[in-house]
């Protein structure tokens, strides 16, 4: 039996389907993967400062310091924390022995403080964003009220403290970062996590008023980093993508993940087909937010930007942005466009969404 059940975690964890939840199945498996992440990438974990750990405002409790890869906490800052909510990240934190810091930055890298509290693709609620089967098992009653509620302030938080220290959080740097891809089995989820921890205790990055339209864009600094891994990203629109449009959906999302809503694949009756690139499952719409405002035109530059910087790795063909288009074998510069409709309205004049096509893998049949 014993030898079964290894057998089922290690088929479990290199197919990643695994959820968080599961910690009775991953803690056979999870430090092994962690120490492996660690020996094979120890930047990933560590940094060469010599000052590597945070002392909690409850007890002396080291957090390990960010290291790369980092995608959310490059385009997103730390926001400010309302204080009814920091409250309970305190309380939490004295309750359970973890610094409050951390707490919030998972909840900023989950939901921004409640900001955008919604159930994620994976079926993942509340707060601090939990599965309902995690929460079942390890979610408590952080309000006193007598009962467990996903979606309650109190319980989520408290929860996520309890989660975490029963996933090893308190055993030193290397706990932290068990406890951590336990909660989410993502490297630069990890180090975005970190760095806003650190940016809470003032020893990061700025922390930004959230009253700012512009701080959840990004706007300043270098464009994100390119990491290959890239990825599903729970959009629909993966659905008969072809192999480099679909890796260029992924990577873009993981750089630019304040876009929510993509478009792909047409169909092929389409009146569009004849010069559209969608119909092959070649191109992909990344519909940018608030697009009409300046922020939003600013940030979907750097989404084009972006992608133009890293056209060899994805194989781009060709962008369409804000009524211009780039298209490396007519030249390096951005052209105006005109679309074969006219450019009457946002959709067609490409002010609204950023279009990426791609060319096709070799040996890739139509």
């Amino acid at each position: 039996m014993r030898w079964g059940l290894g057998l089922l975690a290690l088929i479990l964890v290199l197919f990643g389907a695994v959820p968080i939840g599961i910690l009775a199945m991953a803690t056979v498996v999870v430090a092994p993967a962690v120490a492996e992440q660690i020996r094979l990438d120890p930047c990933s974990a560590y940094t060469t400062n010599t000052t590597t750990t945070l002392a909690a405002t409850t007890k002396q409790f080291g957090l390990p310091k960010w290291g790369t890869p980092r995608h959310q906490s490059l385009t997103s800052p730390a926001q400010a924390i309302p204080t009814t909510v920091k409250d309970l990240y305190v309380a939490a934190a004295n309750r359970y022995g973890v610094p409050w810091q951390l707490l919030a930055g998972i909840r900023m890298a989950e939901t921004r403080h409640g900001r955008n509290n919604h159930t994620s693709s994976a079926g993942a609620q509340g707060l601090m964003q939990f599965m309902p089967g995690t929460f079942a098992a390890y979610g408590v009653d952080g309000d006193g009220d007598g009962r467990r509620d996903i979606h309650n302030d109190a319980d989520s938080i408290f929860s996520a403290a309890n989660y975490l220290v029963r996933s090893g959080v308190r055993t030193g740097p290397a706990g932290v970062i068990r406890a951590l891809w336990a909660y989410n089995r993502s490297i630069s989820y990890r180090n975005d996590v970190l760095f806003l921890a650190w940016s809470y205790a003032g020893k990061a990055g700025a922390v930004v008023d959230a009253g700012d339209p512009s701080d959840c864009y990004g706007l300043g600094g270098e464009l994100p980093g390119f990491d290959d891994s890239c990825p599903p990203s729970g959009s629909a629109a993966e659905h008969g993508l072809r192999a480099t449009a679909l890796h260029g959906l992924r990577c873009v999302k993981q750089a630019f993940p304040a876009i929510s809503s993509i478009g792909g694949r047409r169909s092929a009756s389409s009146p569009t087909c004849r010069f559209s690139d969608h119909c092959t499952g070649l191109a992909v719409d990344f519909m940018i937010p608030k697009w009409n405002s300046r922020d939003g035109n600013a940030y979907g530059w750097r989404v084009a930007r972006w992608v133009q910087a890293h056209a060899s790795e994805l194989r781009v063909k060709y962008i369409i942005w804000d009524a211009r288009k780039w298209n490396p074998s007519a030249g390096s510069s951005w052209r105006a466009y005109r679309h074969p409709y006219g450019n009457s309205n946002p959709t067609l004049a490409h002010r609204n969404h950023v279009h990426v096509s791609f060319h096709a893998s070799a040996g890739d049949p139509r």
